[in-house]
Parts: C-alpha cells; sequence; structure tokens
C-alpha cells in the first residue's frame, strides 16, 4: 500500500494536465482512506475475536484450568470481559472475597453476566436487609450462588436464620442441600416444621435434623409423615439422638419396602423384635445393604468365626466390614495365633475394628519370629487369595 501511495505521488508531481493529476489525486485519497478504514477495523475486532471466556476464567478469576474450561461451557454469548469485569469490581468493592467469587463461578458462572444495577446491588441489599454481615453474604453465594438470580429465595433465608438460630447451621444445611430454598414454605416447609412439632421435636430438635439432613424439610408432608410413621414403628423417640441418622436412612425406603427389609434381618439374624431393633437403630446404614452380602457376613460370623446371634446384636457395626478386607484376614489371624496359644482372650469384634495399621501392629508384629509365615498369611488373605495353614 505505501509503494502504490509512492507511485501515485510521483505521478501527481510530473503529470501536466490538471484533469488526470485531480483524478490521480481522487484516487490516492480513496487508497489512503481504505487503508485507514482496513486500519481501524482490524483494531476494533481484534479484542473481541482475542477474547477466551477459558482464559479470562482461569487467569482472572482464579479457577483452575479445569473448572475454567468446564464454565465455559456455560457462557456461549459472553464476547467481551466488560461486564465480568464490573460485577467482579463490585463484588470486589463490597467485600466479597475474591476466594468465595471463584467458588460461586466455579458452581454457576452465568452470574458474571448480570446487571450490576439492576440484579447484583438489589439482592446483597436484600441479604443485608436480612441481617446477614458482609462476610456471611461472601460465604452465602459459595453456596448457593443461584441467591443474585433467586430474589424469591431471600425471604426463605430470613425464615431459616429465624427457624435454624444462627447462620452457621443455615450454611451447613445450604452446603448440603440448596433445595432447601426452592422449596415452597407455605405449602411444604411450614407444614412439614409444624408435624414435627406436633410429633414432639423441639424448634432445638428440628434444627439439629435439618442441619444433619437438610432434605428433611423439603418432602411433601404426606411423605414426611409415612418416615415419622416408620420410626414410630421402631418405637424411635422423637427426641432420641438416633432419630437423624434414622430419618436419613429410610429416606428412599417405601412402608412396604422397609416391612420386608426388617423381616429379611430378622430372619438371616435369628433375632427377636427387641433384639432387631437395636440392630437397625445402631446401623441405620443396614438397611441399604445388599441380602445376599448380608447373608454371607452373617453366615460368615455364625459358622465360621462362631459368633452367637447375641453377640452380632450387640455389636451391629461387625455387619459393615467386608468380608475380604477384615472379616475373613483378620479372623485367620486370629485363628492361627490362639491355635499357637496366643491372644486367647481377643474379641472378634475388637479386633476387626481396628484400623489396617494398628492390627498389623497388634497382632502380626510381635509375633514375626513365634509364627513364621503368619504376616505371608495374612497378606495373601488380604488380597484374596487362601492363605497356607500354619501348623501349631
Amino acid at each position: 500500500m505505501l509503494r502504490l501511495r509512492s507511485h501515485l505521488l510521483s505521478a501527481v508531481r510530473t503529470a501536466s494536465p490538471l484533469p488526470a493529476a485531480s483524478s490521480l489525486y481522487r484516487l490516492l485519497l480513496y487508497s489512503s482512506a481504505a487503508a485507514a478504514a482496513t486500519t481501524t477495523t482490524t483494531t476494533t475486532t481484534m479484542p473481541a475475536a482475542q477474547f477466551s471466556v477459558e482464559d479470562y476464567l482461569a487467569n482472572s478469576c482464579g479457577l483452575t484450568r479445569a473448572q475454567a474450561r468446564m464454565a465455559s461451557g456455560y457462557l456461549p454469548d459472553l464476547k467481551s470481559p466488560s461486564n465480568p469485569d464490573a460485577v467482579r469490581g463490585y463484588l470486589a468493592g463490597m467485600g466479597i472475597g475474591q476466594r468465595d467469587v471463584a467458588a460461586a463461578l466455579s458452581r454457576n458462572p452465568r452470574f458474571l453476566c448480570s446487571s450490576v444495577d439492576e440484579t447484583l446491588a438489589p439482592r446483597i441489599a436484600e441479604l443485608r436487609d436480612v441481617g446477614l454481615s458482609t462476610r456471611q453474604i461472601s460465604r452465602l453465594i459459595t453456596a448457593v450462588p443461584d441467591i443474585f438470580v433467586a430474589p424469591g429465595w431471600i425471604p426463605r433465608i430470613a425464615f431459616y436464620l429465624s427457624l435454624l438460630g444462627s447462620y452457621r447451621k443455615l450454611h451447613t444445611a445450604l452446603r448440603k442441600s440448596k433445595y432447601l430454598l426452592s422449596r415452597d414454605l407455605k405449602c411444604v416447609v411450614k407444614p412439614n416444621v409444624a408435624f414435627l412439632l406436633k410429633s414432639g421435636l423441639t424448634h432445638s430438635d428440628i434444627a439439629k435434623v435439618v442441619v444433619f439432613h437438610s432434605h428433611m424439610l423439603t418432602l411433601k408432608p404426606r411423605r414426611l409423615m409415612e418416615i415419622m410413621g416408620l420410626a414410630d414403628m421402631l418405637g424411635v423417640r422423637p427426641n432420641s439422638v438416633k432419630l437423624k441418622h434414622f430419618l436419613a436412612s429410610v429416606l428412599n425406603i417405601s412402608p412396604g419396602e422397609f416391612r420386608e427389609r426388617l423381616d429379611f434381618l430378622k430372619n438371616a439374624l435369628g433375632c427377636n423384635k427387641t433384639e432387631l431393633r437395636i440392630v437397625v437403630l445402631e446401623l441405620p446404614k443396614i438397611l441399604y445393604l445388599s441380602e445376599s452380602r448380608l447373608s454371607c457376613v452373617i453366615d460368615f460370623l455364625k459358622t465360621e468365626v462362631g459368633l452367637e446371634t447375641a453377640y452380632i446384636v450387640r455389636r451391629p457395626l461387625l455387619l459393615k466390614y467386608s468380608m475380604a478386607w477384615y472379616l475373613k484376614p483378620r479372623h485367620y489371624v486370629l485363628k492361627a495365633l490362639k491355635a499357637n496359644g496366643l491372644e486367647k482372650d481377643v474379641g472378634f469384634y475388637t479386633a476387626v475394628c481396628l484400623s489396617k495399621k494398628k492390627f498389623i501392629k497388634r497382632f502380626l508384629d510381635p509375633y514375626m519370629e513365634s509364627v513364621p509365615g503368619l504376616a505371608d498369611a495374612y497378606a495373601a488373605a488380604y488380597g484374596g487369595q487362601d492363605p497356607h495353614e500354619i501348623q501349631p
């Protein structure tokens, strides 16, 4: 382009007829304007063309590269950093921590496209009105980043603050399930609270249950009544410390399935109703263990280890341990030690409940010389192989 302009200027100087010169001059002006337009277009469009949402999230917002890559998929229409910069600047100016903003963005990056004046500022003002401090708001967006675009949730925050008694408890509950804020207070949550109070729970009891299992208040009232009926069937008192664990364990079990499960456990263990109640309340998760697995464990404990039903009932945690990694190899070690006149008074439950490191230190290391091959046999059993017999 510069060579063309030089050539044209030289022609203008040397040409004698005015019209030709004017024509060439106009051509020169056109070429200069075209060059300027090209330069202007390139300068204007280059930043947009070079803007990468993933790079922006990783380099400016504090997300890891993996988080940024995933989050960028939710921002297909973001072509410029101007609005995200305004959002981040406003939040920083309000005292919202950068790490908390990054944590919120990793869960919901779309609020980077929110309007500061129409969305963020009103929401933060409303959160302050319900009594949250800047630090609490900063923590809240890590648990519920949708709060900026869901103004209907803010009155529910005020309700739960009153119900639970502190922001710390509310934050814990929201970390477990943001659905606590999405359920209708009038039709779902408040009827559930009223029912639990009528059932004998105090506000303090309800707060403990919600913090432990926040889904409880979001259930349909009829379903919550069913679950409380199952607790009553086993004689669980409303104010019992075991209630929250039991409620969490039967959340996805229908009354019919619950009764069938109890019948199976009663028959497999060979226990009465009182003993069955002890087992279920001590180990509520037993309701989720497969029948085939439980049958194998119970049979092994009774026939191989020689445990009585009463022993198992008083120590139902035995039923949760893996046959391959805990029960079989540790039974083998105790059997070998007792055959050699060692560790005669050690209970099976005591040995099973130890960590692997503590078990080795307690039952293998002291007998490396007196019971040769015991450690190798244990290692084989721990890996699922059949250990060789160790003779006394």
